[in-house]
């Protein structure tokens, strides 16, 4: 799909991670900027967890080009936040039309948030 407007604004979170004293390590995010996209649906279902089944919904999110090592460029385990929607980066690539394109799966807050 090319063309089109990209007209969400998503929030880039990175992961810091840092030594918590006692031997273990604690997980922030830091906001490292927005980058405005176009979110398409791509697939959804039930996810089998430990605590029951939980919706997943994955997407594919296009956005302006950026290259491999820029700041700005999503890699994975980032995510990307979408107003109250979270998502996970799982795979990113070059599209054929100068476009980044972008996989991920929207996460629950409660979860590893």
């Amino acid at each position: 799909m090319s063309g089109g407007a990209y007209t969400r604004r998503l929030e880039h979170l990175v992961p810091v991670r840092t030594p918590d004293g006692g031997g273990g390590i604690l997980q922030s995010w830091d906001a490292r900027g927005v980058i405005w996209g176009r979110i398409q649906m791509r697939s959804g279902g039930l996810k089998t967890t430990e605590f029951g089944r939980a919706p997943r919904l994955g997407v594919k999110i296009r956005t302006h080009h950026l290259p491999q090592g820029h700041p700005a460029r999503p890699e994975m385990g980032h995510r990307l936040r979408d107003g109250t929607r979270l998502y996970e980066v799982e795979d990113v690539h070059d599209g054929a039309d100068d476009a980044l394109v972008v996989m991920a799966a929207e996460i629950h807050e409660g979860a590893g948030a």
